[in-house]
C-alpha cells in the first residue's frame, strides 16, 4: 500500500465518512479501514496523510482522524503476541520509528497528543532494547526553544516513564531507569533550569506563564516518576538545584493567570 497519490486521496475519503453522523456512512467507512489495516504500508500511508502540506479546515479535521485511527492502529497490532504473532510488517515498524517523532513534535496540538500517545505505546513495548535512540531523539529537541515542541517531548515522556510509578521494582526495570537516567537526566535537569530562568523572565506575561508553567507541571511529574523506585545517583547530586526550584514554585505567587499584579517568588 503505497503512499500515491490516489492511495492518500482514497484513505481521505474513507476517514471522512467516519466522520459522518451517518451510521450507513461511517460504519462502512470504518469496517474498510480496519479490513486493510493489515497490509503492509499502512501505516506510513497514515502519517503520510498526517504529514501533509495541505492545511485547510476540512483536511485538519481529516489529519486528526487519521492520528487517531492510527494510535488506535497501535494499540490493537503493535504487540506481538504468541497466538496472533506479529501484524505489522517489520520494514513499517522502522519506519514508523524513524518518523513518528519528528511528525509528532511539528503537528498540531490534537494531532500531537494522539501521535505521543501512540509513541508511549509502541515504547511500552521496544523501548529500550528495540529503540535505543529514542531518548536522544527527544532530548535534543530541548535546546529548540520551542514549547510547542518541548511540551510535546515532555508529554511523551510523561507517558512512557508513567509506569515507573507503577510497575513492581525488578532488575529488568531499574536497568531501563537506570539507561534513561544515563541519557535523559542530565538535559532534563538543564531544561527545569532554563524553563524557571524563563518564568523569571516573562513573569508580567500571562500568556507565556501558561504554557512555561504547563511545562513545570510535566517536568514536576516526571521527575517523580523517575525518583519513584529508588533516589538515583545523579538527583541526589543535583538535589540542591531541584528541591530550590521545587521551593520556588511552592512560594510563586501566581495571579498571572488571571492578570498579573506581583511578581512571582522564584
Amino acid at each position: 500500500m503505497d503512499p500515491t497519490p490516489e492511495n492518500l486521496s482514497a484513505l481521505a475519503n474513507y476517514l471522512k465518512q467516519t466522520m459522518s453522523p451517518d451510521a450507513s456512512a461511517r460504519k462502512p467507512a470504518e469496517d474498510f479501514l480496519r479490513s486493510v489495516e493489515g497490509q503492509r504500508g499502512f501505516p506510513l500511508l497514515l502519517l503520510t496523510l498526517i504529514g501533509s502540506d495541505k492545511n485547510d479546515a476540512e483536511t485538519q479535521s481529516i489529519k486528526l482522524a487519521a492520528a487517531i485511527n492510527f494510535k488506535n492502529y497501535i494499540k490493537r497490532n503493535w504487540k506481538i503476541t504468541e497466538d496472533e504473532g506479529d501484524k505489522i510488517d517489520n520494514n513499517d515498524r522502522e519506519a514508523v520509528k524513524n518518523h513518528i517523532v519528528e511528525l509528532m513534535l511539528k503537528s498540531p496540538q490534537g494531532i500531537q497528543k494522539q501521535l505521543s500517545a501512540a509513541i508511549a505505546i509502541i515504547g511500552q513495548q521496544d523501548f529500550p532494547g528495540k529503540w535505543p535512540n529514542l531518548i536522544n531523539e527527544m532530548v535534543t529537541k530541548f535546546a529548540t526553544g520551542d514549547f510547542h515542541i518541548i511540551n510535546g517531548v515532555l508529554q511523551t515522556a510523561f507517558s512512557i516513564f508513567e509506569k515507573y510509578s507503577i510497575d513492581i521494582k525488578s532488575q529488568k526495570l531499574w536497568e531501563e531507569i537506570k539507561f534513561v537516567l544515563d541519557n535523559f537526566a542530565k538535559p532534563f535537569t538543564d531544561l527545569l533550569n532554563a524553563t524557571m530562568n524563563l518564568a523569571k523572565e516573562h513573569a508580567e506575561n500571562p500568556a507565556a506563564l501558561k504554557v512555561i508553567f504547563g511545562s513545570l507541571v510535566l517536568i514536576s511529574k516526571i521527575f517523580y516518576f523517575l525518583n519513584y523506585q529508588d533516589l538515583p545517583e545523579f538527583f541526589e547530586d543535583n538535589m540542591q538545584a531541584w528541591m530550590t526550584h521545587f521551593l520556588s514554585l511552592l512560594e510563586a505567587d501566581n495571579n498571572a493567570s488571571s492578570r498579573m499584579t506581583t511578581s512571582p517568588v522564584f
